[in-house]
């Protein structure tokens, strides 16, 4: 007697289903792991850009603070700063170079450092122009900031603010505190050069 195989070399549909839906988990899975390291990539690079202008700007502003001028008796040169809203806000004269088109080309610049808040964004606006002829030129400094501060040292204590005509010169020393909307914060302290 010959036996007969009536086998089917074919997948049932219930196979064929299963192995659909386990190959649409796994891509699922692989869909959501890519786009959530690009998405982390992303911001780490956001945050990076964030950090890296804001080191910038301190250095720069260190360098402007660093060669500060004040001299009694002459209007064009000037150093005062104070809180105006919670923020910092500080404007003085220093000894520069141009560096933009349009900057003015004097060697004494005016300098003046201060928040605008654009709705739940604040950004840190540092306006330059030459004392002489009084031309200002704006920019954006910091898009996106949360803290800016300014203290002033006098030779024994810090304070929060700086009048030159009333205290008959510039300070001994300027810090800058900057906090980031990550939180992160970056001090930094310029020492006058010119007394």
């Amino acid at each position: 007697m010959s036996r007969t195989s009536n086998r089917n070399n074919g997948f049932t549909l219930i196979e064929v289903m299963v192995a659909v839906a386990l190959t649409a988990v796994l891509l699922v899975a692989l869909y959501s792991a890519f786009f959530s390291i690009a998405g982390a990539g992303r911001k780490a690079g956001d945050r990076a850009e964030s950090f890296v202008e804001a080191g910038r700007l301190i250095d720069r502003f260190t360098t402007e603070v660093r060669s500060a001028y004040f001299r009694r008796g002459d209007t064009r040169t000037f150093f005062q700063g104070g809180n105006k809203g919670g923020d910092s806000e500080l404007s003085f004269t220093t000894f520069t170079f141009p560096v933009a088109t349009g900057a003015p080309t004097s060697d004494l610049v005016a300098v003046n450092y201060h928040i605008e808040k654009d709705g739940l964004e604040k950004r840190l606006v540092k306006e330059v122009w030459n004392p002489y002829l009084g031309t200002k030129m704006g920019f954006s400094a910091i898009r996106d900031i949360r803290e800016f501060e300014v203290s002033y040292f006098n030779g024994k204590d810090w304070s929060k603010a700086w009048e030159a005509t009333i205290e008959g010169s510039a300070p001994r020393a300027v810090r800058i505190r900057i906090v980031l909307p990550t939180g992160e914060e970056i001090v930094q302290t310029g020492r006058l050069m010119i007394r």
